[in-house]
């Protein structure tokens, strides 16, 4: 039976009187085939046609919500939440996975008279702010007007969509979804979104509501936990033959499957070709993070190492090319130094480098305040470095350090302080993990940097170029404080392991290794001048295969 009963409409998109909570409904004329098929009807046999998309949604969202059609992996969910129990959708980002979403739920509640939908979400804002908002869009482009409730506020605990009494969608954030306790109906939808990060306990929660069907979605950001489970439990079905009505099915979406990611730009929001260049600059190919949110990958680990030491080898083992006084890469060259506490293994170290590489390492354990402000000074005078492109640890010792700078006429030094406000605070927690980011990208020689053709317009792009370590018995301890260093994924940002987890796991502060990533701050993630000689292919034509080929001593 539909949610409403109505006497016949008029044409033209004349008003109807109509039981469905007292609406005032206007049936207006069509402009699709979908449409025409339903409106050039009698009200009354919208009934019948709402019983005929009972098991097709994406009919449901073109004739009944009047929204675009479902791209080829959306309706391959649609079928997969009519035919299975629990679907499970782990995919990148930009599938139109909330678009969706909200057609599913809606046409759950329409076709399934006295059904209930309980959603749950990382947060009430999200629920409000993306998860509704997608829902109020549907209704308000529907066919016919709704004449139930929809809460508007983006923190209303918990956001509804009610058809009438008991018959509704509810949305509890993961923190309180055991307040969906005691709702219970014949057809009961539950939707879990980010589920990769979801806890048991919410699961158990929605496992008490005795669900109709269950939909799971999200980023595959861990290694385990029950998301993951559900993922391997729907192999398992398959293989043991499991009747759709008990099993688990599970899809996989890659961003590179979106129907625009060969297009400049997408109309709809979907992945295109200038999201994916500019999500693979931003993080690298091989980062969990393109991992998950665009090959839609289970990560093997939950952490990965930030900068693999065949990397640093292979940087070592490049010569770097000698240039006249003046050049402009010189224009690049900054001082970091990381300040030691005077106690046990720790020293301090100044690092000068320009983008292309370590120009001078000076590391000491019993370099204090004052010798550590001269050899700052040295350093600068040396390599005519700019006072505003020197930087130091702001935190501990380093809080009186400006004044030893200040001695040697340095006013300018940058303070830095690694738990800080990064710049990109959507992309990373603290200053830190955005430098370390910064470090990674420099150092892997697949990761792309662009400039402007030779001829012609547009961009072409090139592998970084050799990063250089000049001699020194510092680079066997960069490696060594290099190698436990990890960053893993904490919802969609990058971090990197604590600054404590890591000392604790080296047995000393990461000195050097420290100065480095904290060298990041100063200017981009790459080199704006290229080396005169560079073994990378450079020419217009490169790919990231050639790229792949050409790095297989480096183990790319």
């Amino acid at each position: 039976m539909a949610p409403w009963n109505s006497t016949p409409s008029t044409e033209g998109g004349a008003e109807t009187r109509d039981s469905f909570n007292g609406a005032t409904m206007t049936s207006p004329k069509s402009s699709t085939p979908d449409r025409d098929k339903v409106t050039s009807q009698p009200l009354d046999s919208l009934a019948d046609s709402l019983e005929a998309c009972r098991d097709d949604p994406a009919l449901f969202n073109t004739a009944f919500i009047r929204r675009p059609p479902y791209w080829s992996r959306q309706v391959e969910l649609c079928r997969s939440i009519v035919q299975y129990r629990t679907t499970v959708a782990y995919s990148g980002n930009m599938v139109g996975k909330d678009y969706w979403i909200a057609g599913i739920i809606i046409w759950w509640l329409l076709t399934r008279p006295d059904s209930l939908c309980i959603i749950t979400g990382p947060s009430q804002t999200v629920l409000g702010s993306v998860t509704f908002k997608e829902i109020r869009r549907c209704l308000e482009g529907a066919v016919l007007p709704f004449g139930g409730k929809v809460t508007s506020g983006i923190k209303a605990s918990p956001a509804k969509v009610e058809v009438m009494p008991g018959w509704h969608c509810l949305g509890f954030s993961t923190t309180s979804v055991e307040r969906s306790s005691g709702q219970h109906a014949k057809h009961l939808l539950a939707v879990v979104e980010e589920a990769s990060g979801v806890e048991d306990f919410v699961f158990d929660a929605i496992d008490s509501l005795g669900y109709e069907r269950l939909v799971c979605i999200g980023n595959p950001l861990h290694c385990q936990g029950r998301f993951v489970d559900l993922i391997h439990q729907a192999a398992r079905d398959r293989a043991d033959n499991v009747p759709p009505r008990l099993a688990v099915n599970a899809i996989q979406i890659p961003s590179t499957e979106s129907p625009d990611a060969d297009k400049e730009r997408s109309e709809f929001g979907l992945a295109d070709r200038t999201w994916l260049e500019s999500m693979y600059r931003k993080y690298g190919r091989r980062s969990l993070w393109v991992g998950s949110h665009i090959d839609a990958r289970i990560p093997d680990v939950d952490a990965e190492q930030l900068i693999p030491p065949r990397w640093l080898d292979w940087h070592r083992s490049q010569t770097r090319s000698i240039v006249p006084q003046g050049h402009p890469i010189e224009s690049t060259r900054c001082i970091a130094c990381d300040l030691a506490e005077g106690v046990g293994r720790d020293s301090s170290c100044i690092i000068a480098r320009d983008d292309w590489g370590l120009l001078e390492v000076e590391l000491g354990a019993g370099m204090g305040l004052p010798e550590a402000a001269a050899s700052v000074a040295r350093l600068a005078r040396k390599w005519r470095i700019d006072h505003g492109r020197i930087s130091y640890d702001k935190l501990g010792v380093g809080r009186n350090f400006p004044n030893h700078l200040a001695r040697h006429g340095i006013t300018t030094a940058v303070p830095f302080a690694g738990e800080g406000r990064p710049q990109d605070t959507t992309s990373f927690p603290n200053l830190r993990s955005e430098c370390g980011w910064k470090l990674r990208n420099r150092l892997d020689a697949t990761h792309l940097e662009y400039e402007p053709r030779d001829r012609g317009t547009g961009l072409r792009g090139l592998p970084q170029p050799p990063f250089y370590f000049c001699p020194g018995a510092y680079y066997g301890r960069l490696v060594d404080e290099l190698r436990p260093l990890t960053y893993s994924l904490v919802g969609k940002t990058t971090k990197l392991l604590p600054k404590d987890d890591w000392s604790t796991a080296l047995g000393h502060s990461p000195d050097v290794a420290d100065a480095l990533i904290q060298s990041m701050i100063h200017g981009g993630i790459g080199p704006t001048v290229r080396p005169p000689s560079c073994d990378l292919p450079t020419g217009p034509n490169v790919t990231f295969d050639n790229i792949t080929v050409s790095l297989q001593n480096m183990g790319a």
